[in-house]
């Protein structure tokens, strides 16, 4: 069985153990990313040495913006997932050749995330661009298969010429409430801001029918505004009829290939059984203790063709059953992060 194979069948059945499928992940990492090799051996750390997954030499998410992260040829890529930011940005980049241990993952943990049954199919209006449109975002991938295992005929993106068609989503919305449709909305924050803004404009408050739900995928901070976690439920409360215990939060980026969710009502998020977490000290890179707040550290086993140990830019607090995020830290912790990758 190849090792594509056998994590997969950790993912999608639990099969086998976390951390020798974590200690093979990195030994193909090791031996075929010759960036990711060249840091490993500068932090004398090798697959010979390496006995935990624990002990995994991460990288800053920093450093995806300046070497390319992959176990194999970058011109076979079927898929190159972008992160996002301006155009004068210098975006980090995820190469895909094979989405099997991609999908595993979303198979394995969206709709169960969302408290959804495989059962049927569901209504989605999806506040974001297809991938058919936008084939660079890791999250609009998601969602598009999403709606292909799981979606009802009637389930559509709004996004048109990359702007968000208020108008239809609204009529769409009026209709599934007339007819008692539940429906399930996706989106990232900011999307969900700018249609509240356009119903408070009109006057228009919803009612969304029983059993309806919303997923948000963060992004508080819009280009010409900032909003609270709290003052956006708040909105979907006013202007969407959908108490809290309705809405979901999911986090995920594009160096990652699984995603965590939280529950209603709650702050704090948990990981797949396939992607493990360490909350790390900004100063020492040791674990923090329970309650305590450091930088967001991942083991993602689906991350297996590219590099599974990943620090992010996110500070948390550390909870007994996942982390609270807090906010990000400063540039400056961020390039010590990846500093040991550039040449010596």
């Amino acid at each position: 069985m190849s090792l594509t194979e056998s994590i997969q069948n950790y993912i999608l059945k639990g099969e086998g153990d976390f951390n020798t499928l974590a200690l093979a992940a990195f030994a193909h990492q090791f031996n075929h990313c010759q960036p990711y090799q060249d840091y490993c051996r500068q932090l004398h750390q090798t697959p010979a040495q390496v006995k935990f997954w624990q002990q995994v030499p991460a990288v800053s998410t920093e450093v995806f913006r300046e070497f390319d992260l992959c176990t194999l040829p970058l011109a076979s890529a079927k898929y190159v997932f972008q992160t996002s930011g301006t155009s004068q940005e210098v975006k980090g980049k995820h190469y895909y050749h094979d989405m099997t241990l991609y999908d595993a993952a979303i198979q394995s943990s969206f709709m169960e995330g969302l408290g959804l049954s495989k059962q049927g199919k569901t209504l989605f209006r999806i506040l974001t661009p297809s991938f058919s449109d936008v084939s660079t975002s890791s999250l609009f991938y998601m969602f598009q298969k999403i709606v292909a295992w799981h979606g009802d005929a009637a389930s559509r993106f709004y996004f048109k010429d990359n702007v968000l068609d208020c108008a239809q989503l609204m009529q769409d919305l009026q209709e599934d409430s007339a007819q008692n449709r539940p429906v399930v909305l996706l989106g990232t924050a900011f999307s969900f801001v700018n249609f509240c803004d356009y119903l408070t404009e009109r006057q228009v408050h919803l009612a969304l029918p029983k059993h309806s739900k919303l997923l948000e995928t963060g992004g508080l901070k819009g280009r010409a505004r900032t909003i609270t976690r709290d003052d956006l439920y708040q909105l979907f409360s006013t202007q969407l009829g959908l108490a809290s215990d309705h809405c979901f939060s999911e986090y995920g980026m594009t160096e990652l290939s699984s995603q965590c969710y939280s529950r209603p009502n709650s702050h704090v998020f948990h990981s797949p059984a396939w992607m493990k977490i360490k909350i790390i000290n900004v100063e020492t890179g040791n674990d923090v203790e329970e309650g305590e707040t450091g930088l967001v550290q991942f083991f993602d086993l689906a991350n297996m063709t590219c590099v599974s140990a990943i620090i992010t830019s996110d500070l948390a607090i550390k909870h007994a059953n996942g982390f609270e995020l807090i906010g990000r830290a400063a540039k400056a912790v961020l390039r010590g992060c990846s500093t040991a990758f550039e040449a010596p």
